[in-house]
């Protein structure tokens, strides 16, 4: 009786024929989906809510401890620009929903809604309370890159990337305030695209779109304000 094959030698045989591995298709998959799950881990850790907060905090911690309004500006920031739409990330809990991308448009869905309500509301108690300019200035960002989002995503159709968007705001005001030091910020923005395009949420120009558009705004704010690029100094 001929000896048994053993599966390793039947795939070793199976390639000299100049066949393909069986069982590349699923190494394939396992692939993919682990790279997508890697993007969506790198995408929530870069949220938006997660980076205002921090920027936010940071500014705040720079600030002269002489300003008025200091303390209630910054508690104020924090509420509607950073905790509030963190309430989205609640949309991720499936409930009797079992379809992921649903699940996933949904989240998306409700996160706009809560920033287009929260950060204007934000930007106009900042505004009545008299908090300091670069809160209010901040807020002014966060309202108007949220209002160019919608017109890119649902008036004209293209989905640009609001996580690309998100990560743009925070360094470029970083960058714009104190310059070189805080360059290193710019690798955020290539890891965004990664995350994004990993987690198949969107491609790379989306990505692209997203940044340019917040870089832009927030840049032009900033100097509406009157606080100047490269001095570290805020008020």
């Amino acid at each position: 009786m001929p000896p048994r094959k053993t599966h390793k030698a039947s795939i070793a045989q199976f390639r000299r024929s100049g066949g393909l591995d069986p069982r590349q298709p699923i190494m394939e998959n396992t692939h993919k989906r682990a790279l997508r799950i890697v993007g969506e881990v790198f995408s929530q850790l870069l949220n938006v809510p997660i980076l205002s907060g921090a920027l936010i905090t940071f500014l705040f911690l720079r600030l002269p401890t002489t300003i008025p309004n200091r303390i209630g500006g910054f508690s104020y920031a924090l509420l509607f620009l950073a905790l509030i739409p963190l309430g989205s990330l609640f949309f991720y809990i499936p409930g009797k929903l079992r379809d992921w991308p649903r699940i996933i448009k949904r989240q998306r869905i409700a996160s706009f809604v809560f920033m287009i309500v929260s950060y204007p509301v934000g930007f106009v108690v900042l505004r009545l309370i008299h908090a300091p300019r670069v809160f209010e200035a901040i807020a002014a960002t966060y309202t108007l890159v949220t209002l160019g989002l919608i017109v890119f995503n649902l008036i004209l159709r293209y989905k640009a990337s609001g996580h690309a968007a998100g990560v743009a705001g925070p360094v470029t005001a970083m960058i714009y305030l104190y310059g070189v030091i805080a360059a290193p910020l710019i690798a955020l923005l290539p890891l965004t695209t990664f995350a994004r395009v990993s987690a198949k949420g969107h491609n790379i120009w989306q990505t692209v779109v997203g940044a340019a558009l917040s870089l832009g705004i927030t840049i032009s704010v900033l100097w509406a304000y009157g606080f100047s690029p490269l001095t570290g100094l805020v008020h």
